[in-house]
């Protein structure tokens, strides 16, 4: 299916939240939105869907592109509470990708000390850098 068939804001909440939409036309849409790059939308879906599969792989998506926000939300989805080493893994992989404001948004939720003031010194090194 081609990514002009996605529902606009207006539909997609309608599918969401006002019909009854079967499980398996959520998991439909979810497909759609995750071909189109909507990561975000495709977890809505998966997650209204009760769609497990879906679910963990927005979850393996979003640790891939270092994305906490999303990571978290999934894991929400899951009914999981993330341990402090997942954080680390995605800050990790966050601040591979110089996403700065990710990793610390992870770090924040562990008690790794050690690594949020790591994470700091290269912030300011990066910014150090650019003016320069």
């Amino acid at each position: 299916m081609s990514i002009r068939k996605l529902p606009d804001y207006r539909l997609k909440q309608k599918i969401l939240y006002i019909d009854k939409t079967s499980a398996a036309s959520l998991i439909s849409y979810g497909d759609l939105y995750l071909e189109g790059g909507a990561l975000s939308d495709a977890l809505d879906f998966y997650a209204k869907a009760s769609h497990v599969a879906g679910v963990q792989k927005i979850k393996d998506l979003a640790l891939k592109s270092g994305d906490t926000f999303l990571f978290q939300r999934a894991a929400k989805a899951q009914g999981v509470e993330i341990r402090d080493a997942e954080w680390e893994d995605i800050a990790r992989k966050a601040i591979e990708l110089k996403k700065y404001m990710f990793a610390r948004h992870a770090l924040e939720k562990t008690n790794n000390a050690e690594l949020l003031n790591a994470l700091t010194t290269k912030i300011k090194t990066e910014e150090a850098k650019q003016s320069a």
